[in-house]
């Protein structure tokens, strides 16, 4: 942190800081749509846009419907299920309990009258490109507020959202009854039927505004100095702020004058947050902080973060909080000139999750020899340096003192005090292995591929394992089962497994000639699940003597598995619903018979990215889509990734049965409807169908009705076929999957 144009202060001052806020994270804070937690960064890494106070309660809100809360003035925070997925970019908080979202680009606009417990959509009830966007909303109180939609329309509501009736537009508006090219800015209400709108007329021209003092009935104009508002900041009763492009104005008299200020010259202002009328922090648009004390006529700047600032805003008069790019939150207790960060990051870049020897336990490989680990559950993350400076490819952990890992030139390490100080061992002869797994409450330790496997015991050498089947297997991975130890190759046909700890190994039957190994993920010598090049998962109970494919997924796009229990375990799939910017897992707690789907956050999953400890917790690794190496967003769950209501969810299709004649005379359609239970409309239920013995989905996004939550789909098909129904959840409600619903041919 480093502060420029200040004069001397306290150093006692910033030291009693440190003292208050040195190692303040936040607890789990969960992800907005599901029963995921950040583990890192902490307290949570999306973008944070706006963020506001009243009476001691302060929110903020962000990317990938990110909406937080804090009930200490930004020393700790929870996160809130806002039941979307879409950046939010608005916030009004309307009492300590009641607050209004909206993001989106305006398609998303949701309140909570519980504290951030469950949102609910007011107005928008489609949210993917929605006609009527929103601009700006504003409520005066619990019950009466403003929308100012896109086009210029004002809506009104007396009974908090639940109708609106249509003002009068703003003038020069397109949908004003003297339509022009004018475009709606921001709207802010002092009273139920006095307010003030701001509009742009043109590209280049200064911003026009309105004053209405019979709510919208009536729009007057308002003398303004030149500027370029796009938004407007109520501190009060009687002192109003407005920001943009080289624009400060300020009145003191509910907005009926306004007069320029001089600092903003050369600067886009993005947010403003004041302690008093007179002392306030600013943001630009290039993520500068700003202090002034005389209302904006002077500021200076302050370097609070080494990551752009978006927003600011006062808990008290002495304690102010900013928040900004990847979740940075920063935490001032004399008024907004010395800061502290909330929370860390561990820095560096990761590449798989692997567990540990207890569930609460979780180690990830990373780059330089970094190995990130996790004790408490993922709640929080530390780096162990091992003695490599090359890439670690795999880790295993037989007790949490004692631990190996594996880096990519085959260096093998070893540690027996968590992971302090590391060895170095002998790996052995031949290649570098791919894979390593340490035997807990033992002393074998095996090491796997490329050809082969190397086992040693008590400490001693690794030595190749003799026999035909294994020293010619090609391998790249390994996985404790219980008593049983198997292998595999990924792409390749065999699968090995060993009940004597290494020793001696046997081919394990695959469902067909012709799978190819993927993954597999078994929980016990017996039961397991595979999931092969094709995306498909298969199950079997009684060590691959038999094989049952899970038909549910509705996915080919499956990119990882794991499970915890016989019943419990997860997919990592590429997108979910035609939303590709975002992680999905699907969850299963029936062993495949269904999957629902979990939104984490905004990223992918890879192959190794999630793993399973036991039925209900799990750990995550999210890697980013936008070019960057932050290889470091680490997740996790205790509760199966579940959280909130059950959303029951059901179809069935017509015809119900298929024949030769019934697939000519209708070309193959045929209709899947259902009803998602508890529907308030709008939920996107994805439907997917693919031939029976194929492994290619086709899917419908699809919205329910509110009469009933029915929804409907269909297909063309040319044969028996399989279909299930899906949808992640929002606010307040766990998502659901259908079993298979199989549409057969008969004769």
């Amino acid at each position: 942190m480093s502060i420029k144009r200040f004069g001397p202060r306290s150093v006692a001052v910033t030291a009693a800081l440190l003292t208050v806020f040195a190692g303040a994270s936040a607890a789990s804070v969960r992800v907005p749509l599901s029963g995921w937690n950040w583990g890192n960064p902490a307290p949570q890494g999306n973008a944070l846009t706006a963020i506001d106070f009243q009476a001691g309660r302060g929110y903020a809100v962000g990317a990938a419907g990110t909406a937080l809360r804090t009930d200490d003035g930004g020393v700790t925070w929870s996160g809130l299920a806002t039941g979307t997925a879409s950046d939010l970019s608005r916030l009004q908080i309307i009492d300590p309990e009641t607050i209004v979202v909206l993001g989106s680009d305006g398609c998303v606009l949701r309140r909570t009258d519980d504290g951030g417990k469950t949102f609910h959509k007011i107005f928008i009830v489609a949210e993917i490109d929605c006609p009527d966007r929103v601009q700006s909303v504003n409520f005066v109180d619990k019950t009466t507020g403003y929308l100012l939609l896109r086009d210029g329309s004002v809506l009104r509501t007396t009974d908090s959202g639940q109708s609106f009736s249509k003002q009068t537009a703003i003038p020069g508006t397109q949908a004003s009854a003297t339509p022009g090219g004018a475009v709606a800015k921001d709207i802010v209400f002092n009273s139920p039927d006095a307010g003030i709108a701001f509009v742009m007329p043109a590209a280049g021209a200064p911003s026009v505004a309105y004053f209405t003092t019979d709510a919208g009935v009536s729009w007057k104009s308002l003398p303004i100095p030149a500027a370029n508002v796009e938004r407007v900041y109520r501190f009060d009763a009687a002192t109003l702020y407005a920001i943009g492009a080289e624009t400060l104005l300020r009145s003191t008299d509910a907005g009926l004058t306004w007069t320029k200020q001089g600092f903003g010259a050369g600067l886009i202002l993005t947010s403003i947050g004041c302690a008093d009328a007179a002392t306030c922090l600013l943001t630009t648009s290039k993520g500068e902080l700003d202090r002034t004390t005389d209302s904006g006529e002077t500021a200076v700047t302050i370097t609070a973060s080494s990551v752009p600032l978006a927003a600011a805003a006062f808990a008290n008069p002495l304690r102010a909080v900013a928040v900004g790019a990847a979740g940075q939150t920063v935490v001032s207790d004399d008024a907004g000139i010395n800061y502290v960060p909330v929370g860390g990051d561990i820095g560096g870049r990761f590449s798989l999750v692997r567990r540990g020897p207890v569930p609460s336990s979780a180690f990830a490989p990373g780059a330089k020899g970094q190995l990130a680990l996790t004790l408490d559950g993922g709640v929080s993350w530390k780096v162990a340096n091992v003695s490599t400076s090359a890439d670690l490819a795999d880790t295993s952990w037989p007790d949490v003192k004692t631990g190996y890992a594996l880096d990519v030139r085959g260096g093998l390490f070893r540690t027996q005090n968590g992971g302090l100080t590391w060895q170095t061992l002998s790996a052995g002869p031949g290649g570098a292995a791919r894979a390593v797994v340490a035997v807990p409450g033992d002393t074998t330790v095996l090491l796997f591929g490329p050809s082969g496997i190397k086992r040693a015991i008590n400490g001693g050498e690794f030595n190749p394992v003799a026999g035909k089947l294994v020293s010619k297997a090609a391998l790249s991975d390994g996985q404790l089962a219980g008593s049983a130890i198997f292998a595999w190759g990924a792409g390749g046909k065999q699968l090995l497994v060993s009940t004597d700890k290494g020793r001696g190994w046997r081919a394990v039957k695959l469902p067909s000639k012709k799978t190819r190994i993927r993954q597999a993920a078994f929980v016990s010598r017996s039961a397991g699940f595979l999931l092969d090049t094709a995306g498909r998962v298969w199950r079997t109970a009684n060590g691959g003597r038999s094989w049952t494919q899970s038909l549910s997924a509705g996915t080919s796009n499956v990119t990882g598995m794991t499970f915890g229990s016989a019943t419990s375990g997860y997919l990592s799939i590429g997108g979910f619903g035609g939303d590709s910017a975002n992680a999905y897992v699907l969850h299963t707690v029936d062993g495949g018979r269904s999957w629902r789907p979990q939104a984490i956050s905004t990223g992918r999953i890879g192959a190794l990215g999630i793993v399973a400890a036991d039925a209900t917790h799990a750990f995550s690794l999210v890697q980013p889509t936008d070019g960057s190496t932050a290889s470091r967003r680490f997740f996790f769950t205790a509760s199966g990734g579940d959280a909130g209501a059950a959303s029951p969810l059901k179809i069935k299709a017509t015809p119900s049965r298929l024949t030769k004649a019934s697939l000519r005379r209708t070309r193959g359609k045929v209709t899947i409807t259902g009803t998602l239970g508890g529907a308030i409309g709008g939920e996107q239920i994805t439907v997917s169908a693919r031939s029976l013995n194929g492994s290619v989905w086709s899917s419908r996004t699809v919205p329910a009705g509110a009469n009933g939550g029915s929804f409907s789909a269909t297909f063309n098909v040319k044969g028996p076929a399989v279909f299930v129904a899906q949808w992640a959840g929002d606010s307040g409600r766990i998502g659901e999957g259908t079993a298979p619903l199989v549409v057969r041919l008969t004769t």
